[in-house]
């Protein structure tokens, strides 16, 4: 009788069981990702391009740097995130000479992993970085968003 007067009752408060249901994994994405054409002249002389990976809430980004010629600039690129407060950018990636100078002449690199973060969003822009110096002298493009 007890057990019929509980059954009833939570069926008057309207007391509902539930079972947890695990979410099903999200998809890993890879996409691929160039820097747009430069407007000035040091821009133009430069391309980064790769893919990019994302998967959950984070991402990570590989790619390519060429220059298209001996001019006094070296190509670079640079991300950024946005974690739902700030954007985030990571630091200039470029190839480094002997003497630590950014690389001058034409080449294509294989840089590998430019950057891993965790990001809501995600932009790219490429960098000519003068060949006489890491820090001064550097031409930024516009960024793109990737997503």
């Amino acid at each position: 009788m007890r057990r019929i007067a509980v059954l009833a009752l939570a069926v008057v408060l309207g007391t509902t069981w539930t079972v947890p249901v695990q979410a099903a994994p999200s998809a890993k994405v890879t996409k691929k990702w160039v820097t747009a054409e430069g407007k000035t002249k040091p821009l133009k002389s430069v391309k980064a391009y790769g893919t990019y990976t994302r998967e959950d809430a984070s991402v990570s980004a590989k790619g390519v740097l060429h220059d298209f010629g001996k001019n006094g600039w070296s190509p670079g690129v640079q991300f950024r995130a946005w974690n739902g407060k700030n954007w985030t950018e990571s630091e200039v990636y470029f190839r480094v000479r002997a003497n630590g100078k950014p690389m001058d002449g034409p080449f294509t690199m294989n840089y590998g992993l430019f950057w891993a973060t965790a990001a809501t969003h995600f932009q790219v822009r490429e960098v000519a970085l003068k060949a006489t110096s890491t820090t001064k002298g550097r031409k930024y493009g516009a960024w793109q968003k990737l997503f």
